[in-house]
């Protein structure tokens, strides 16, 4: 994956994606999720269910959330149109950047580079279903729950992957920096 990249962003630059991406996911958990909890008396909303929602859960929460919750989600919606891509972009080139940095071309970790932008497209799918939920209240088939949930659950999993195989990564070149640095220490 690395050898795709015409050139390699700076730390300076992973930090400034560090710090915009989450600034907006700041203002997600900080303001619009707590706001649509509130609507929901308290229900998780879609994008907050790691593990999915039946069908019944989901018109629960539609109809809890009201015409004005239904409404300011689709607020969230548009927030949540941006930070998806800032993600990809963010976490996916923090890996790569890493991967660079310690000299590893392993074409494992570099596909697992990939996470980020895989959980990102599920994002984007669970968006577009929440979009159709909540403009089609009413009509809400099981079919269009059962996709939305899938959507969550995919994007969820690769989320949680993609941090699971960071801190592996960031385990595994902490050991081999320590063993390079004993080294040498040991030949001087």
């Amino acid at each position: 994956m690395i050898r795709y990249l015409p050139k390699l962003p700076s730390g300076r630059q992973i930090i400034a994606l560090l710090i915009v991406t989450n600034l907006i996911y700041a203002l997600m958990l900080g303001y619009t999720i707590p706001t649509l909890m509130e609507y929901s008396s308290g229900l998780p909303i879609f994008d907050m269910s790691p593990m999915g929602y039946s069908y019944d859960q989901a018109m629960t929460l539609l109809v809890a959330l009201g015409g004005e919750g239904r409404a300011f989600y689709l607020t969230q919606l548009a927030l949540d149109m941006i930070y998806p891509a800032m993600f990809a972009m963010t976490y996916y080139l923090l890996f790569v950047w890493l991967l660079a940095k310690c000299g590893i071309t392993n074409g494992v970790w570099q596909w697992l580079a990939m996470l980020p932008v895989l959980s990102a497209v599920a994002d984007y799918l669970e968006n577009i279903s929440i979009w159709l939920m909540l403009s089609s209240y009413e009509d809400v088939t099981p079919l269009m729950a059962e996709a939305a949930s899938m959507f969550t659950v995919t994007k969820s999993m690769l989320g949680m992957l993609y941090w699971i195989f960071l801190l592996s990564f960031m385990v595994v070149a902490t050991v081999r920096w320590v063993r390079r640095r004993k080294v040498f220490l040991n030949q001087q």
